[in-house]
């Protein structure tokens, strides 16, 4: 009998400290099941990541500028798909403030002392509001009936995409596949103004590698590539499948540990990609035909700033291909 291997709880940590932003990413690090996707240093950016990455997690300080946690909770808003989580010592000898965050949407107030001094009981209580926030969610749904309140943004699911060979397809393939075929963007002939792109974008981020692709039935062509000299893959081991499939920014913070790709020849082989960060390039008419991404061979989180400059810069390359002349066939 097959074992289906569990896949990591992400995870999304927000706290202007970057003691305890380092504290909270190695204490979850070090527990096998959760990965650690993302970290901002205040309430907007946190928001944003949380938006963009839709982690199953998010933990929340209550003390930040400009905007302090509850203000956070309010700009995620509800219904979420993410369990929010505050980490504070303010809340524990203060119900009247545990249920005002409560009421809010935070699933669990916990201290920041108790995982200092006791973190299994802490991560125990991070793991029982998660299934009680999963439990309610599903009773919500089915509350619902047959026409639930959409959330801000719909995660990868059978609704979105299918799962071919292991890797998910988009549901509207055919259509994409023929605006690559009269683009002529399904192969891996250099283009300039794709190159500065990739270029620019690597240096601004720190990433070593950064990939403009394009996927086609059967390959991924690397039309333009900055830190590697690589012109394809087969499909079947291209990261960008996710991204295209889905509405928003696609992160893997460690490839090694993420069951849908511990055995990517891409992984345990060159390059050994550990982390990635892809954002879909989008055609005129909505269509998701490419991806604009990030690799590092070091597994790493994602800051704010990184999410925007990638989502910014895939929407120009999106506006090139828009204004881009196609040679006559």
């Amino acid at each position: 009998m097959d074992v289906v291997p569990q896949t990591k709880k992400r995870v999304v940590i927000v706290d202007d400290s970057r003691t305890m932003q380092a504290v909270l990413e190695n204490a979850f690090s070090d527990r096998p099941g959760f990965n650690v996707v993302g970290v901002a240093g205040d309430a907007r950016s946190g928001a944003e990541m949380i938006t963009l990455l839709r982690p199953d997690i998010a933990t929340i300080d209550l003390c930040m500028p400009y905007i302090d946690g509850i203000g956070l909770l309010e700009l995620i808003g509800q219904p979420s798909s993410t369990c929010a989580i505050t980490v504070s010592d303010q809340t524990a000898k203060n119900i009247l403030l545990t249920t005002k965050l409560q009421k809010f949407g935070a699933s669990a107030c916990l201290s920041k002392r108790e995982l200092a001094e006791d973190p299994e009981s802490f991560f125990n209580k991070v793991a029982s509001a998660y299934d009680a926030f999963q439990l309610a969610r599903k009773r919500q749904i089915a509350a619902m009936g047959s026409n639930p309140k959409p959330e801000k943004a719909v995660p990868i699911s059978v609704e979105t995409a299918l799962v071919h060979f292991g890797y998910p397809v988009p549901l509207d393939e055919e259509h994409r596949l023929d605006i690559l075929g009269r683009t002529q963007l399904d192969n891996a002939e250099r283009e300039r103004q794709f190159d500065l792109v990739t270029k620019h974008l690597a240096a601004s981020t720190a990433f070593p590698v950064c990939l403009l692709t394009f996927i086609d039935k059967d390959t991924q062509w690397i039309k333009s590539g900055e830190g590697i000299e690589v012109e394809s893959t087969p499909r079947e081991q291209a990261f960008c499948n996710y991204t295209i499939s889905q509405g928003g920014t696609f992160v893997v913070a460690n490839a090694a540990e993420d069951s849908r790709f511990a055995a990517n020849p891409l992984v345990t082989g060159a390059p050994q990609i550990r982390s990635y960060v892809g954002h879909p390039v989008i055609a005129s008419d909505g269509t998701r035909i490419g991806a604009l991404c990030l690799i590092d061979v070091k597994p790493r989180t994602a800051s704010a700033g990184v999410l925007r400059q990638l989502a910014g810069m895939a929407e120009i390359v999106s506006a090139m291909i828009e204004h881009r002349p196609v040679p006559a066939t």
